[in-house]
C-alpha cells in the first residue's frame, strides 16, 4: 500500500487529504463499500491460498534436510569369512555348532568380500548413513602370554577399507562395538566366564580404545552395545542363546547387565578423553551412545490397576533397566522394589561414571504387546513358568499382540507383529526420560519369508516411518535419523528363514558369487524416501496383501481390546482430488461475493459525488 500525491489525472483514484474532487463517480458510501468488498476478496483469496498451501504441506510431509536415512547390519550376521583375515571364533560360532538344528554364519551374505558392491547399492539408493558392527574377534585375537586380546592387523585393515568406501560414497558411519559376538576365548579363559566376570570391563575398554584410536577420525556415531536386553535375557535368562551352557539363576541377568553398563560407561569416558586430547584421535563432531530396545506395553485392560502396573513394569524392566542408570545413575525404583538385594548397586564413583554417559539416545523397536500381571486371571502364563531372574521378577504375560496388529505368516517370525502406534508410544516414553536428548532410531524392520515381492514389508516400513514423522513434526521430538533393519536378508541367530532384508538374498545358491541381492518393493520405496526426505504419495503405494501373502493374518482377539487398537493409526493426507475440490469451492464462494459486491456498487452509484470525502488507491 502506498500513499500518492494529488494530480490532475481525472481517471486515477488517489489518496487526497480533505477537499472535494469532481473526478469521483461514487459517493463515500460506495467507496467504503468498495473497501469492504476488496478486503473480503483478499481475505478469501488468502484463506484459499493458505488452505491450498496447508494441503500441499500435508501431502508432502517432509523430514528435515539433515535427517539421516540409512540401513543397519551386524558383523556376525552378514560378514561371513568366519576364518579369514585372522578372525577367531565368537560365542555364536561355538553356539550354533553345538546346538542341533541350528544353522551357522560361515558365509551368510559374504559382506566381507562383497562390501564394495553393497556400499555402491546403498549410494545408489540415496542413503545417507550405514550402521554396522565391528567383529571383536576379527579386530583382535587372544594372546596367551598376556592373557588378553591384542590387535589383529588384517582384521583392522578390513574396517578401514569399509569406512573409506563409505566416506567416498558420502555415507555417514554408525559403528556398533558389540553386537552379541563375544570372542570365544574371553568366554572360556575368564573365570567366571565372559560377561559374568567383572574383569570383562577392562577387556572391553581395550577393544574400545583400539576402535577409537584406529577409526575415530572416520566415524560420526558410535554405539557401545546393541540391545543388551536381548543378549542378556536370551543368553543368561531363558538360556536359549549364546553363550550356551548357562543354568537358571536369579542373579546372572543382573550381574551381566551391571558389567555391561560399567563397560559402556568406561568406554564413553575414554571416548570423551580422546576427543579432548590435542591429537584429536576422535573427531570433534563424533557422538556416542548405547542401542537400547523395547516393545511398547499396553495394559490388557486400561481400567484395571493390575494391568496398568504390569504394562509400566514391562517398560521399566526392559527399557528403564539400561536407560535410567544413564539418566539418573541408578536402576528404576520399581526394580529395586521387586528384586531387592539381588540387584547390584553402583558405587558413588560408578554412578557418577554411568550417569550422563551418552551424547544421543539410540533405540531399536519392532513390535508392541498387550500386558497383564502373571497372577491375573487374564494371564496365559503361570508366574512359576517364567525363567528365574529378570523375567520372573518382572512378573508379566506379554506374549500377545494388540488387537489390530498385523502378524507374519512365517512361523519363524511368529514373535513379531506390526502395530505402528506402538512405535510412536515407545519414542515418547524414551523422550520423556530426557527431553533434551536427541534420538537416533537405530533399528526397525519386518520379519518375512523368502518372497521378493513382499508387500507386507512395504506396508510395515511405510506405516512405521509415518510414526517417525509424527514424532518429528507433531510431537516435536528431536529424532535425527532412522535406520531400517536390514539392508540385506541375513543370518538371524540360528536360521536364514527369517527375512528382514530390504534386499532379498538367495541362500540356496552354492556359491557366494551368486548371492547378488534383489531389491524388494520396500527397498525402492525407501530409496525414494531417502532421496527426497518426503512421504509424498507414499500412501498410494500401500498394498495390503498380494497373492503371495494371502495368509497374512490380523490379530483380532477381542479379549485383547485396547482403546487405541483397531488400526495402524496412519494419518491419510489430503489427496489431489480433495485439494481440487477445495479450490473449486473457494472459487464459487469468491464468485458469489464478487457478484454481490457489484450489485451493491451499482445501487450505491446513485449517490452525489459531493459526498466523497476520501479517495482510496489500492495499489498492489
Amino acid at each position: 500500500m502506498k500513499k500518492t500525491q494529488p494530480s490532475g489525472n481525472q481517471d486515477g483514484v488517489k489518496v487526497v487529504s480533505g477537499g472535494h474532487s469532481p473526478t469521483s463517480r461514487f459517493g463515500v458510501t460506495a467507496s467504503m463499500q468498495f473497501l469492504r468488498v476488496s478486503s473480503l476478496i483478499k481475505l478469501c483469496l488468502g484463506l484459499l491460498s493458505c488452505n491450498t498451501l496447508a494441503a500441499a504441506v500435508a501431502e508432502t510431509r517432509c523430514f528435515p534436510d539433515d535427517f539421516l536415512f540409512g540401513t543397519a547390519t551386524s558383523a556376525f550376521q552378514v560378514e561371513g569369512a568366519w576364518n579369514a583375515s585372522g578372525r577367531e571364533p565368537s560365542i555364536w560360532d561355538d553356539y550354533c555348532r553345538s546346538q542341533p538344528g541350528l544353522e551357522c554364519a560361515d558365509t551368510t551374505d559374504d559382506f566381507f568380500h562383497r562390501y564394495h558392491e553393497d556400499v555402491q547399492r546403498m549410494s545408489d539408493m540415496g542413503l545417507s548413513s550405514f550402521r554396522f558392527s565391528i567383529s571383536w574377534s576379527r579386530a583382535m585375537h587372544w594372546e596367551t602370554e598376556s592373557r588378553k586380546m591384542v590387535p589383529n592387523p588384517q582384521g583392522i585393515a578390513f574396517y578401514h577399507t569399509l569406512l573409506d568406501d563409505l566416506h567416498a560414497k558420502g555415507l555417514q558411519a554408525i559403528v556398533t562395538l558389540y553386537h552379541f559376538d563375544l570372542p570365544s576365548t574371553l568366554q572360556t579363559q575368564l573365570k567366571p566366564n565372559g560377561w559374568l566376570n567383572p574383569d570383562i570391563v577392562a577387556h572391553f575398554e581395550d577393544f574400545a580404545e583400539l576402535a577409537f584410536s584406529e577409526y575415530g577420525h572416520k566415524v560420526e556415531y558410535w554405539a557401545t552395545f546393541n540391545e543388551p536386553l536381548t543378549f542378556i535375557s536370551g543368553g543368561y535368562g531363558s538360556c536359549d542363546a549364546a553363550p550356551g551352557g548357562m543354568k537358571p539363576s536369579d542373579t546372572n541377568t543382573y550381574t551381566v547387565a551391571h558389567n555391561v553398563l560399567h563397560s559402556h560407561a568406561r568406554a564413553v569416558a575414554l571416548f570423551r578423553q580422546l576427543k579432548q586430547e590435542e591429537h584429536k584421535v576422535v573427531h570433534i563432531g563424533a557422538r556416542i551412545g548405547i542401542v537400547l530396545n523395547a516393545e511398547y506395553g499396553y495394559p490388557v485392560d486400561e481400567f484395571n490397576a493390575l494391568d496398568v502396573a504390569a504394562a509400566e513394569r514391562k517398560m521399566q524392566f526392559d527399557l528403564g533397566w539400561f536407560l535410567m542408570p544413564l539418566v539418573t545413575g541408578d536402576y528404576p525404583e520399581t526394580m529395586r522394589e521387586h528384586i531387592g538385594e539381588r540387584l547390584p548397586r553402583f558405587t558413588t564413583e560408578e554412578a557418577a561414571l554411568v550417569k550422563g554417559s551418552y551424547d544421543v539416545l539410540m533405540l531399536n523397536h519392532y513390535y508392541s504387546r498387550v500386558v497383564t500381571d502373571c497372577n491375573s486371571e487374564r494371564s496365559e502364563i503361570s508366574c512359576d513358568d517364567l525363567p528365574l531372574g529378570h523375567a520372573r521378577d518382572r512378573g508379566i504375560d506379554d506374549t500377545r499382540a494388540p488387537n489390530g496388529s498385523r502378524v507374519p505368516v512365517s512361523p519363524e517370525c511368529s514373535w513379531l507383529s506390526g502395530y505402528p502406534d506402538g512405535y510412536l508410544a515407545t519414542i515418547k516414553w524414551l523422550h520423556a526420560k530426557d527431553s533434551t536428548a536427541e534420538i537416533l532410531l537405530t533399528g526397525n524392520g519386518w520379519c518375512g519369508d523368502d518372497q521378493v515381492d513382499n508387500r507386507t514389508q512395504l506396508w510395515y516400513f511405510q506405516a512405521y516411518v509415518e510414526q517417525v514423522y509424527k514424532a518429528v513434526a507433531e510431537e516435536r521430538i528431536p529424532v535425527i535419523g532412522y535406520m531400517a533393519w536390514s539392508f540385506l536378508d541375513n543370518f538371524e541367530w540360528g536360521s536364514y528363514k527369517s527375512r528382514f532384508g530390504l534386499h532379498y538374498v538367495n541362500y540356496t545358491q552354492n556359491s557366494s558369487l551368486e548371492l547378488a541381492p534383489i531389491p524388494r518393493p520396500a527397498a525402492k520405496w525407501f530409496s525414494h524416501l531417502a532421496t527426497t526426505k518426503c512421504l509424498k504419495d507414499w500412501d498410494q503405494d500401500i498394498v495390503q496383501t498380494n497373492t503371495d501373502e494371502q495368509q497374512e493374518a490380523t490379530a483380532t482377539r477381542e479379549e485383547l481390546h485396547h482403546p487405541e487398537a483397531g488400526g495402524n493409526g496412519v494419518g491419510v493426507p489430503w489427496s489431489l482430488s480433495e485439494v481440487i475440490l477445495l479450490v473449486v469451492v473457494g472459487l464459487v464462494i469468491l464468485g458469489a461475493i464478487t457478484c454481490e459486491a457489484m450489485r451493491e456498487l451499482r445501487l450505491s452509484s446513485q449517490g452525489s459525488p459531493d459526498e466523497l470525502q476520501v479517495l482510496i488507491t489500492i495499489e498492489e
